[in-house]
């Protein structure tokens, strides 16, 4: 993607105070950004559904507190008032990716393209990422092929005869006969949509190579039966399309790709006051991520606490048992009866001056009270130089772990990178 010349661009990372960017914000920069910090992150945030029905959490984009700006949990750019605001990932993209690639099991980067340097903004090939995985994910087994209803006329009947237009036919004075069949065609909604944000990449991505063999035979077969260029459908005609149970996640590849083809949250023009862009919730795919490795790490049974609904509540009344109240989703919960452990994933930093955040202490205590787990732990992504010692191990992990009346508290980090990671969470669980 070409870079926008026309709006001033100001680059940050995400969980990193102000003190730390490239370079300080101008006054007029302050002002601006307090504006951005006072819009909703939601109409921005492309989640690519990850987590099925569930909503996402939703927090501002900026905060300030006595460091001063600082971004919150997802990356991306916002384009507002003539400016732009670009959040790249602190862990680099490779990471981002490789944990899309895990949560959805596919291969996010091709080979070919792994270290190729012909790629657009960081924000593009992020959002790329997102999409390739998706449209791969649900090509897993078949293509979006859908029943269509086609009309034959001749002297022969192929498949059902239509008499009511046959007898037209005859009273016109044909000798011809009218039938119907229903066959299957890539030629559908769902198929124009993601062939038209496979367009929107191309147009944004240089070379070809970004898609990789497998994506670019998918987007063969169906440029064949839809053509170069399709026509736009609706976000009705999407969901209302047939889907069986096979070609289900095309609903999700198609709906992400008119998200992002009706949004357009890469245009380039950003010089107006218009306010557009695109964000990714990065504390959501680290969850994901650590849900998946756990799941690698044993083989006793995982469950997402927050999409399972599996919860405990803090409460239960003495008068009415039937009613509770704080009820408790933790992300990760290992075992059933009874449970072996409780994990809640932290896309944040562990170490330094913030230490851990008293809520997320109080909540971890919660859940390991609630569900009464002998082992819970906070994980965070393994950064180098989070830590206050030489090492790298801030003090919470290096003291771990912090013993309760019932349980054994754990902060740690996990490593980025998924072997790495499943190795290291074998380790803990085996503690149990």
């Amino acid at each position: 993607m070409p870079q926008d010349d026309s709006a001033e661009r100001l680059v940050i990372d995400d969980l990193t105070s102000e003190a730390f960017w490239e370079r300080r914000p101008t006054d007029d920069e302050q002002r601006w950004l307090a504006e951005i910090a006072e819009l909703s992150a939601e109409p921005f945030v492309l989640n690519m559904q990850l987590r099925g029905d569930h909503e996402p959490t939703i927090e501002p984009i900026l905060t300030r507190d006595v460091d001063g700006w600082r971004a919150n949990r997802y990356v991306g750019e916002i384009r507002h008032r003539g400016r732009v605001l670009e959040i790249r990932p602190r862990l680099g993209t490779d990471v981002i990716t490789g944990w899309i690639g895990t949560i959805l099991n596919v291969q996010v980067l091709p080979n070919a393209a792994a270290h190729s340097t012909e790629t657009g903004t960081v924000v593009t090939q992020l959002l790329a990422a997102l999409w390739r995985a998706s449209v791969l994910t649900a090509g897993q087994h078949a293509l979006p092929r859908t029943p269509t209803k086609v009309s034959t006329t001749g002297l022969a009947v192929r498949g059902r005869l239509d008499v009511a237009a046959a007898a037209r036919r005859r009273a016109g004075g044909h000798r011809d006969v009218v039938s119907t069949r229903v066959v299957r065609s890539y030629d559908n909604a769902p198929a124009r949509a993601v062939l038209l944000a496979d367009r929107y990449f191309g147009q944004r991505l240089a070379g070809d190579r970004w898609r990789g063999t497998r994506l670019d035979e998918q987007m063969t077969v169906l440029r064949n039966a839809a053509g170069a260029r399709p026509a736009m459908p609706t976000l009705h005609q999407i969901r209302t399309a047939r889907y069986s149970p096979i070609t289900l996640k095309w609903r999700r590849a198609a709906e992400l790709s008119w998200r992002i083809l009706n949004d357009d949250p890469l245009r380039v023009n950003a010089a107006d006051d218009s306010t557009h862009g695109v964000l990714i919730d990065v504390a959501e795919l680290w969850e994901m991520f650590v849900l998946h490795c756990v799941g690698l790490a044993t083989e006793r049974p995982v469950r997402h606490g927050t999409t399972e609904h599996v919860s405990g509540h803090l409460a239960r009344s003495a008068v009415d048992p039937q009613r509770t109240i704080g009820n408790l989703y933790p992300d990760v919960l290992v075992g059933e009866t009874p449970i072996d452990a409780v994990l809640d994933a932290k896309y944040k930093q562990l170490g330094g001056r913030r230490g851990v955040d008293r809520e997320d202490l109080y909540q971890l205590h919660a859940y390991a009270t609630t569900f009464q787990a002998p082992i819970a732990a906070l994980a965070y992504p393994e950064v180098a130089g989070d830590g206050v010692f030489g090492d790298g191990v801030s003090m919470q992990e290096r003291n771990s772990p912090w013993q309760t009346d019932h349980s054994g508290l754990w902060f740690q980090t996990l490593p980025t990178e998924r072997t790495a990671c499943v190795d290291n969470l074998r380790a803990w669980l085996d503690q149990r």
